[in-house]
């Protein structure tokens, strides 16, 4: 019976969170990868008993309406006073410190993190090494649905929990919860989508056939050299011949076609919670409008925050000590250059010729079909242009066409 299971949701909304195959009693629902290496649910019809639990709690239905906080958010841009931590955060590094804060009154927190195996997955952990483990930006969906049983038993215990995703696993952790803890506290991950686990993967088989290595770590806005940007600034850490290495690819055609929106998941380009309203107490991002609000350039990099609810104020004041620079902003100023504060991102029409040569050629071939596709070519000259143009030059421009 279709019409009363998860497989009533077609594949352009299904957000893969996995939330059907943890809430089914007969665990007859399993989430395996289509031809894309996206993960979407099957199911046992023989075992199916029809309850319709994995339907109605799914946040692809009107199941999330009811998650939206109604209080008006209020924005600031930031940068911490941490040093150690922001130079290894993608951003203003926020987040370390709020964690740091949950880690101190005793609390947990459950974030992204690389496992051994280089499969991004969600941990639990009250373990400040845990937590280094999930700064900086990670470009692949993670399995967020295996921590929700564990963040459930820690809040039930008393205990704080700071659980950080995107806006679609924030909603499947809330409607798995089912009801609001005052001791759990959300912060949405700004995104403008995911890509493919199995992209990801085969970009990382590149990789260690490229550098004869295996790779351990993927920092795609590392900031050690160029600073606080967003393309030409992956750093690959890798283990070869018993020492550690970096390798910095020139133009890096994964970080790149994600950057155009060519590698994204197909609900992501109509993803119902990139509008004002949010789902979680707390939104943050880079702060990418910053150069037009004060035409000068953040090297240490700055954060964009949205405050959305009661408890997300009241998590943020415990933490205000914690910044190096704080400025209130207006609603259009902190969706200035974040249009998914607003609205998705536009499916653009290469994408689907871009997985279908991936399936075939698999990450070999894939630069091509991220900078030299029509579209795209204009940008492949930016690209180009902020690879290879020295820094100092380009904010000299920068800085005239401000003036201009």
């Amino acid at each position: 019976m279709i019409e009363n299971n998860i497989l009533a949701i077609n594949k352009q909304s299904c957000m893969g969170c996995g939330l059907c195959a943890e809430v089914c009693p007969q665990k007859c629902i399993s989430m395996t990868p289509d031809s894309e290496g996206f993960l979407f649910p099957s199911m046992d019809s023989d075992v199916c008993i029809a309850c319709g639990k994995c339907l109605k709690e799914c946040p692809a239905t009107d199941a999330a309406n009811e998650l939206y906080h109604k209080d008006e958010a209020n924005y600031f841009c930031s940068i911490i006073s941490d040093k150690d931590i922001l130079i290894k955060s993608s951003s203003g590094g926020v987040f370390g410190v709020m964690a740091k804060n949950t880690l101190a009154e005793g609390g947990y927190v459950c974030g992204c993190v690389y496992n051994t195996e280089m499969i991004a997955e969600h941990i639990v952990t009250n373990n400040q090494a845990d937590v280094e483990r999930m700064y900086g930006s990670k470009y692949v969906q993670s399995r967020a649905y295996g921590c929700f049983d564990e963040v459930k038993t820690i809040l039930e215990s008393g205990k704080t929990v700071l659980f950080t995703g995107t806006a679609c696993q924030i909603a499947a952790l809330r409607l798995f919860l089912r009801r609001d803890y005052e001791n759990l506290c959300c912060v949405e991950i700004l995104c403008h989508g995911v890509p493919s686990p199995e992209l990801f993967s085969e970009y990382v088989k590149y990789l260690e056939k490229k550098l004869n290595g295996r790779v351990v770590d993927i920092q795609f806005r590392n900031k050690e050299k160029h600073g606080w940007g967003s393309e030409h600034r992956t750093c690959v850490v890798y283990e070869k011949k018993g020492s550690v290495r970096k390798y910095r690819p020139t133009l890096p055609a994964y970080f790149s076609a994600f950057f155009y929106g060519l590698n994204l998941r197909e609900s992501c380009y109509q993803c119902k919670f990139a509008r004002k309203e949010r789902v979680a107490d707390i939104t943050i991002g880079d702060f990418w409008g910053s150069w037009a609000k004060y035409g000068k350039r953040f090297d240490e990099g700055i954060s964009v925050v949205g405050v959305n609810s009661e408890k997300g104020k009241s998590f943020v004041s415990k933490i205000k000590g914690d910044f190096a620079f704080y400025d209130n902003l207006t609603q259009n100023e902190a969706a200035r250059s974040n249009d998914n504060m607003e609205h998705p991102i536009k499916r653009p029409n290469e994408r689907t010729y871009f997985y279908d040569h991936s399936a075939k050629k698999r990450y070999k071939g894939l630069w091509k079909k991220a900078y030299l596709s029509k579209t795209y070519r204009k940008k492949t000259l930016a690209s180009v242009y902020g690879a290879f143009v020295p820094a100092k030059i380009r904010f000299a421009i920068q800085r005239r066409k401000v003036k201009k």
